[in-house]
């Protein structure tokens, strides 16, 4: 091309140039690629320096994981559990509270333990929580007496009704007083009521419920005054027989095994806030 008065464009050929003739297919290669090659140099190195970074990130959590992993004796003064069943089935006299024995330990214990006569006792403060469990049967035999006009003047009608038992959940002290207490009433159904047949009032029902509560501190285990200091746990019961004829009779059967019965001590914290034992509270007036 020509350029008259004009400035020449770079590049541009002009008299006495080589016109290309000096070009070689790898001086074109570079001449092309250098253009492009160095940015995406540029690119390689940001992606790569990214990736770097995110593998530092991960390694830093996987080994903060990995340390933390070894760190067991951060926990280790929290937890706390115990769990025991009933070693025998028993009977139980109506209108008489008992204790029920929850004498078969079951697993490892820690701050906790079975005692002989079927209580857990809980060797630390904190945060404890109990959950209950027990399976019984039972029944009202009722027999109202109606008189006929024949000898022998009199006929007895027999009846089933169920039994009222009601359970308690209660904490004391080494000196047997009561700390906290949760109760349990389980009535049957009206289904149940109104049946009137053995096979169905006598059935097999099974109680499940749980009490938390917050202990104060104690000493540690190994103290030789620690036991003074210690909590005791114990499930008891009560039944009523209701009463629906002249003459009335009650029964009831607690089962055992780790099948129908258990009760389980469970430490969340060691933290000792908020000690409230409350058993009655006033009246706040209507709802709604």
């Amino acid at each position: 091309m020509t350029t008259p008065h004009q400035p020449r464009p770079d590049s541009a050929y002009v008299v006495g140039d080589k016109y290309g003739s000096d070009q070689t297919q790898q001086s074109v290669k570079t001449a092309i690629n250098n253009r492009d090659l160095a940015s995406f140099k540029e690119a390689q190195v940001e992606w790569k320096d990214q990736w770097q970074n995110n593998s530092d990130r991960l390694a830093y959590v996987i080994n903060g994981q990995n340390a933390q992993s070894q760190r067991l004796e951060l926990i280790k003064d929290i937890d706390g559990f115990a769990s025991a069943f009933m070693g025998q089935n028993w009977t139980v006299s109506p209108s008489t509270t008992v204790m029920i024995p929850f004498n078969g330990k079951l697993g490892p214990n820690k701050k906790a333990d079975v005692t002989e006569d079927g209580r857990l006792v809980l060797k630390a403060g904190g945060l404890w929580r109990i959950d209950a469990q027990a399976t019984l049967s039972g029944y009202t035999l009722n027999q109202t007496i109606i008189p006929i006009i024949s000898p022998p003047y009199f006929t007895v009608l027999t009846s089933y009704d169920p039994i009222a038992p009601k359970f308690w959940l209660e904490v004391m002290n080494a000196q047997g007083q009561h700390l906290t207490v949760r109760a349990c009433d389980t009535l049957p159904n009206v289904a149940v009521y109104g049946a009137g047949v053995l096979s169905v009032v006598n059935n097999p029902a099974t109680t499940a419920f749980n009490h938390t509560f917050v202990l104060e501190n104690m000493p540690p285990v190994d103290d030789p005054a620690a036991p003074d200091h210690w909590a005791y746990v114990r499930l008891t019961m009560r039944y009523e027989p209701i009463a629906t004829g002249t003459f009335a009779s009650a029964t009831c059967k607690l089962s055992g095994g780790t099948k129908s019965s258990g009760l389980i001590a469970s430490r969340w914290s060691r933290d000792v806030q908020n000690n409230y034992y409350t058993p009655t509270v006033p009246n706040g007036g209507n709802l709604g």
